[in-house]
């Protein structure tokens, strides 16, 4: 978990992060709402010097909305959510993939008015998972501070490990 002040931020530790997956062999996935696939992949482009459209051709990066991947439906559905995961590990390590590396903007939830699911979703994930994956659950502090109170950010903070708070 990460709470960032501002989308600069946010999304420099979102592609320094997900750079490092593909340098280890990982799939990698992002998720959010603030940028467009074609920004994502204009600037991954531009600041890995790689075939991003191949590597993405392959499933070895894949852009969703946050929308599309947790709530296609219209609403969230954690049992869903949790099938997929498990679904992509699978696939990515039958790709002969060392795991999967997410960054998962989670500002579309409080957008949607979905903050009461989220919390759920957040909830079910444990500290740790029980296949190689690692992510960034990414919060804008305005959806904090606007959205939750004290008792819930520090259970937030309590379902992740590690949690880092970027002046929230």
């Amino acid at each position: 978990m990460a709470v960032y002040p501002n989308k600069d931020e946010k999304f420099n530790e979102a592609f320094a992060f997900l750079k490092e997956g593909l340098q280890r062999n990982e799939v990698i996935v992002l998720t959010t709402t603030d940028l467009l696939k074609d920004e994502i992949l204009a600037r991954m482009i531009k600041e890995w010097k790689t075939d991003v459209k191949e590597l993405e051709s392959r499933g070895d990066i894949i852009i969703r909305t946050t929308e599309e991947l947790y709530f296609p439906d219209g609403i969230p559905n954690i049992q869903r959510t949790m099938a997929l995961w498990s679904t992509l590990v699978e696939n990515c390590l039958g790709k002969g993939k060392r795991g999967i590396r997410v960054f998962g903007d989670m500002s579309a939830f409080f957008r949607r008015g979905f903050t009461k699911e989220l919390f759920d979703y957040e909830s079910c994930l444990g500290q740790r998972f029980n296949f190689p994956a690692i992510g960034i659950c990414a919060y804008d502090s305005k959806d904090i501070h606007s959205n939750m109170t004290s008792e819930q950010i520090r259970q937030l903070q309590q379902y992740h490990n590690p949690a880092w708070l970027e002046d929230y």
